[in-house]
């Protein structure tokens, strides 16, 4: 056969070939036939899709209070609560919010007293700016001081640390017998006057062990405690027990109240977000499968201006969007903006926006419009030169109607016939 016979037809964006590799179209060079072509160029190249988000605070979570009594003072909605700073007040006193990650979970009263509450405590009377003198170390041990137990030495004046005591075991021999106290989970550790009976003398309280990630109510910060009480307008009374504070991980802005002064405190009070501007994004479950925390975004504000940010936490529980209607399952992708100051941001209003998710990107690749690519019927792709030759191309990524190609003969300038 002289000729090989060609069929072109369009198919998914790309033309397919049935002619033999190579072959020059037997176009005369008086046939005037006029094609569309384009030149394969260097570029970066990304796959995005946009989805529908919320521009706010990010998730709320509710606060209650950890002491009974009744609600006489409640912040503002909108308002920022800082380290130190009151929460609510219930019967009149002050509940200020510390930060950490353990909360208030018994009164913090004798000396000695060892745990990561008391770390809780001690960091935040540090930020605040307290000095108390130094911790005793990881691995050190300390004998508890009951508060209602006199000492021969004045215990309780400012600076002085909880007795440190060598109690003939060393941090390694609790390693080895099992029982490291870096690794051993924290267990309880009940002082003398919890233990004694009524109207029996308190037992010597055995030394406790520091383990790392724990504090020391040493006598130094007993005395810091009673200052910044009494500068809160507290009972400067040196003990911190549950509802006396409330721990958070930080800076909260309030987003709504959920209780009224002269309630009792037995609900919630009030709920709160962070104080950063973030974005929160619903998505379905199956879908999140290209969306990981670290992934770059875009978001376009209700004014059309453009921020960067990156995807900082999925939610673990997938809920139904609508489950009355049995919609299908979604995630909240949280995000964070890389400038949540840019002027952009703190001038826009909370309400929708749009985020662009970048699933694939290659940096420096050729690319050339999807149009120009033939689907050979044998398998694979091709470029064709103006005068008909095909160049076979392996192709990578496609996105908004381009494709990376690459082959031995394919360089930058090179011009082909495209369809588009």
């Amino acid at each position: 056969m002289s000729g090989a016979s060609v069929v072109v037809a369009i198919t998914a964006g790309a033309v397919v070939w049935t002619g033999r590799h190579g072959q020059e179209s037997r176009a005369s060079a008086d046939e005037s036939v006029h094609v569309t072509t384009a030149v394969v160029e260097r570029a970066d190249l990304s796959d995005t899709r946009t989805l529908g988000g919320t521009l706010g605070h990010g998730r709320s979570r509710v606060v209650r209070s950890g002491k009974e009594g009744l609600v006489t003072w409640l912040p503002r909605i909108g308002a920022e609560v800082t380290r130190g700073g009151q929460l609510f007040r219930v019967n009149d006193n002050p509940v200020p919010l510390l930060y950490g990650s353990t909360p208030l979970y018994r009164t913090l009263r004798d000396e000695g007293t060892v745990g990561r509450d008391v770390k809780v405590l001690v960091d935040n009377l540090r930020k605040l700016g307290y000095d108390f003198g130094e911790q005793p170390e990881v691995g050190s041990w300390v004998r508890p001081r009951p508060a209602a137990t006199p000492t021969s030495d004045g215990a309780g004046a400012e600076g002085e640390t909880a007795s440190a005591e060598a109690s003939g075991e060393s941090a390694e021999d609790e390693t080895a017998s099992g029982k490291s106290g870096q690794d051993a989970a924290p267990s309880a550790r009940p002082t003398a006057a919890d233990s004694a009976g009524a109207g029996s003398p308190a037992p010597s309280p055995a030394p406790v062990q520091v383990r790392r990630g724990e504090g020391v109510l040493t006598a130094g910060v007993i005395a810091a405690l009673k200052r910044w009480q009494s500068r809160t307008g507290a009972a400067a009374t040196g003990e911190l027990g549950p509802g006396d504070a409330i721990v958070l991980s930080g800076a909260v802005r309030v987003g709504g109240l959920l209780a009224e002064p002269g309630d009792a405190t037995g609900g919630d009070l009030l709920s709160v977000t962070s104080t950063v501007r973030q974005v929160t994004v619903p998505l379905e479950a199956d879908a999140t499968g290209s969306v990981r925390r670290g992934n770059k975004v875009t978001v376009t504000l209700p004014d059309n201006s453009t921020v960067r940010g990156h995807v900082t936490a999925l939610s673990s529980d997938a809920q139904s969007a609508d489950q009355n209607a049995g919609g299908e399952p979604q995630l909240t992708v949280t995000v964070g903006l890389d400038d949540p100051d840019d002027e952009s941001v703190r001038d826009a209003d909370s309400g929708s926006v749009r985020v662009g998710f970048t699933s694939a990107a290659k940096k420096d690749v050729l690319v050339v419009p999807v149009g120009a690519l033939l689907a050979l019927s044998e398998g694979g792709y091709a470029l064709q030169r103006p005068g008909g030759r095909l160049l076979p191309v392996e192709t990578g990524l496609f996105a908004k109607g381009r494709v990376e190609v690459s082959g031995p003969e394919i360089s930058e300038g090179l011009r082909v016939v495209t369809t588009s």
